[in-house]
């Protein structure tokens, strides 16, 4: 895991206020998405995320950008879950076990 942040708060506000602005997000292949969602935020007057998992649940790439309450972020991951007992992805005998929440 490689997690890099430099941000400055905003030391008027103690609440952390998030409005979502935007979501686009959709599938690339079986397992990988992506998503580009865009943030109102009273926490922060600047941000700066990197964040790389290889294991993990939705482990993948993620950077956020922040400016003046005014966050982007890219995130491109995998939809899968980690199987922290076994050491690696959770395995599915049928799409009904996804959609009763195990994935």
């Amino acid at each position: 895991m490689i997690n890099l942040k430099f941000e400055i708060s905003n030391p008027w506000r103690s609440n952390k206020v998030w409005d979502i602005l935007w979501n686009i997000s959709g599938s690339v292949t079986k397992h990988k998405a992506i998503e580009f969602n865009g943030y109102r935020t009273t926490c922060h007057i600047i941000n700066v995320e990197f964040d790389l998992r290889f294991q993990g649940d939705h482990a993948g790439a993620r950077i956020m950008l922040g400016l003046f309450g005014y966050e982007v972020e890219l995130h491109f991951y995998d939809m899968r879950h980690w199987d922290y007992d076994r050491h690696t992805w959770e395995m599915y005998n049928n799409e009904s076990e996804v959609n009763r929440g195990r994935g």
